[in-house]
């Protein structure tokens, strides 16, 4: 059935190219463009050949400028045989842009990737050779208006096409006429989940290619005759797209200023790709970040991985901009827990606590109280885990090295059971850390991973040796880095059997051939 399939797929995609060629060779075969647009009525899923098939066809007419209609002003409108046929032209590629459209809202995956590419291609060859006759610079900030529209009224996710235009975010006329676009579509006072979900992706996507700050901006126009800029519709003999990265950061606050008004917080998911957003993308660019704090220090309130998402930003807020946030410690240690290990965040929420912790002026109790925990939990996590936040407590003995009188050389139960440390305290001041001790790295030290293993010895050897000069980076292996370690090993051969067998039978008086028949 998929055989039959695609011998009908290739059957009429030939029959769609020769119409194609047809068309463009001679106006005789002019009918052929009609019967293509009405083929889109008819299909009722794929429609990429179709889709290919007019992104070649209108591509070459741009190029030729058969689009272009000749209008003088206060003049009456020219009828002409060629002015009639031009004015034709122009319906259908209308028509073939709106079959375009309408195949991004539905079909297969890979037909509504293929309408968005065709759009977008239109576009471009739109941009290089407009409709009507012009001397500088131009992009059809129209056609991406359409786009736009199309990708945020969605009532399904459109992850999937949003994530491909990602490929035409580079161009920096798109990612400014893009932002530009996506400003005049952000005010809605009541918009749908959908909708933010979608607006959120796309503007993700459009500030993908970093926009340069004033210095550094300032910096890059010396360079600009060594490295030209990719733009999407540069065209010959044309003057070169004059690229403003402040417009573009006020156009960012402005998308973010819209957003800002709705629920976002509402649904985990939106407030998921919100936080995202932000702390990775629009921090350096907003005008006003503390404006952002009320946000920050709700969702970091909110617990699990929003809070996780959330630290980054109070982090920014703290450093570069003088926010307080109380209890800023105790939040970041009650962060730790084993249910920590299920969400993707956790390397982020490492990484961000040696942050943190990396001044050499915090009080001892906090330091212990964090080394406890980290190293509590790296009995209860995977390998990975455990490597890593073995990592975390090495760099904080490295900064406060009066807490290796913590290091424990035994785990017996007495010890165990006599720790003071309380597990459960969610205050890091108030868990009893000082009159505990390491012993869990101890017990690390015979873990099954040779990994952690070696960790958990470094850490153990840390009170009879000199510090290093620098702390150690967090560890990035994962799982999968583990496994291909083990496949490159080399291990003697292993003998299976006490006599050499000479063919695949197996010995007379074998057990195993009492339940299996075994062919030679």
């Amino acid at each position: 059935m998929a055989a039959v399939q695609l011998n009908l797929s290739k059957m009429i995609s030939a029959q769609l190219r020769n119409k194609a060629n047809e068309f463009l060779n001679s106006r005789k075969h002019a009918n052929n463009l009609a019967d293509i647009l009405q083929m889109f009525e008819a299909e009722t899923e794929n429609y990429t050949p179709l889709l290919l098939t007019i992104e070649v066809i209108f591509t070459e007419l741009l190029k030729r400028g058969d689009l272009i209609q000749h209008i003088v002003p206060l003049k009456p409108i020219d009828h002409s045989p060629e002015a009639e046929y031009t004015r034709w032209l122009c319906d259908c590629y209308e028509a073939a842009i709106n079959c375009a459209l309408e195949c991004m809202r539905r079909g297969r995956t890979s037909s509504r990737l293929q309408a968005l590419v065709t759009a977008c291609k239109l576009l471009q060859a739109e941009g290089k050779h407009p409709l009507e006759q012009t001397t500088g610079y131009f992009f059809p900030s129209v056609r991406l208006k359409n786009i736009f529209a199309v990708l945020l009224d969605s009532e399904t996710s459109m992850s999937a096409p949003i994530a491909r235009f990602q490929e035409f975010t580079e161009y920096r006329d798109v990612q400014q006429h893009g932002l530009k676009v996506l400003s005049t579509l952000a005010f809605r006072k009541s918009p749908s989940p959908m909708y933010m979900q979608n607006f959120l992706e796309l503007l993700d996507k459009l500030l993908a290619a970093e926009i340069p700050t004033e210095s550094k901006a300032k910096c890059k126009d010396r360079d600009n005759d060594e490295n030209e800029m990719k733009v999407l519709c540069a065209a010959e003999g044309k003057p070169n797209f004059p690229f403003n990265p402040a417009m573009c950061r006020r156009l960012a606050n402005r998308c973010w200023s819209y957003a800002c008004q709705w629920p976002l917080c509402e649904e985990p998911r939106t407030h998921r790709r919100a936080l995202l957003l932000l702390v990775e993308r629009l921090m350096p660019l907003l005008t006003k970040p503390h404006l952002a704090t009320d946000m920050l220090c709700d969702s970091l309130d909110a617990g699990g991985p929003i809070s996780m998402l959330a630290l980054q930003g109070v982090l920014e807020l703290v450093r570069h901009h003088n926010i307080d946030y109380p209890d800023m410690y105790d939040r970041l240690y009650a962060m730790f827990e084993p249910e920590m290990f299920a969400t993707r965040y956790k390397k982020r929420l490492m990484h961000l606590t040696d942050i943190f912790l990396s001044s050499t002026h915090l009080p001892e109790s906090l330091v212990a109280a964090f080394a406890k925990r980290l190293s509590r939990l790296a009995l209860v996590g995977s390998p990975e885990d455990a490597k890593g936040l073995l990592q975390l407590v090495a760099n904080l003995l490295m900064r406060h090295p009066a807490l290796k009188r913590m290091i424990c050389c035994e785990d017996t139960p007495a010890i165990m059971s006599n720790d003071p440390y309380v597990m459960e305290e969610s205050s890091a001041r108030r868990a009893r850390a000082l009159g505990s001790s390491l012993w869990e790295l101890r017990a690390l030290r015979r873990h099954w991973e040779p990994a952690v293993s070696a960790a958990a010895a470094g850490l153990l050897a840390a009170d009879t040796r000199d510090a290093p000069a620098a702390p150690v980076w967090l560890a990035r292996d994962d799982d999968c880095a583990l496994f291909d370690a083990e496949l490159k090993k080399r291990f003697k051969t292993i003998e299976l059997n006490f006599i050499r067998p000479q063919t695949m039978a197996l010995p007379s008086g074998e057990r195993l051939l009492q339940y299996w028949d075994i062919m030679a």
